[in-house]
């Protein structure tokens, strides 16, 4: 009986270290980003403190929020009345973000994680591709805003976390 309290013990100790490292390591690269709270919510999801683990889920995560993003911003294009060379500005920046980050998966499941690097350091930031300065019918606050946030702490994780696998 005292064998298997052992082995218990040992293996919960082993995974509290683990978790630890996990997250000392994902603080340190999420101190890097402009939003910790939100980078430590992509990077909770990865299994182990492995730099390409960290990597595959950012990868994994950055490619849902861009599919999601494009998609709502060319919703609004069927509505957008007057305001349509505003939104379709903001509907050409993020197509060209969100084919360079569908890339970016084909990429990582490649394992060319230098051409990831490479790939997204030509790109400026979200919000400098997609203006906000269009009303959104049902909105106070133009929710693009939040969407140009998010991803432009995808495209530093994507950044930090493919220098760090490729070096």
């Amino acid at each position: 009986m005292s064998r298997i309290l052992l082995i218990f013990l040992a293996i919960t100790l082993v995974c509290s270290v683990r978790e630890a490292n996990t997250q000392q390591t994902v603080d340190e690269i999420c101190k890097q980003t402009i939003d910790i709270k939100f980078c430590n919510g992509i990077l909770a999801k990865a299994t182990s403190p492995s730099v390409n683990d960290l990597l595959n889920v950012t990868v994994t995560e950055a490619h849902k929020i861009l599919d999601d993003s494009y998609f709502f911003i060319s919703s609004l294009l069927l509505h957008s009345g007057n305001q349509r060379p505003f939104v379709e500005k903001c509907a050409d920046g993020y197509a060209i973000m969100n084919s360079l980050f569908t890339n970016s998966v084909s990429l990582f499941n490649s394992g060319q994680y230098a051409e990831i690097t490479s790939r997204l350091s030509g790109i400026s930031s979200a919000d400098e591709e997609c203006k906000t300065d269009f009303n959104v019918p049902g909105y106070n606050i133009n929710p693009m805003t939040e969407k140009n946030r998010e991803t432009n702490v995808l495209l530093a994780l994507e950044k930090i976390l493919g220098h760090m696998v490729s070096s």
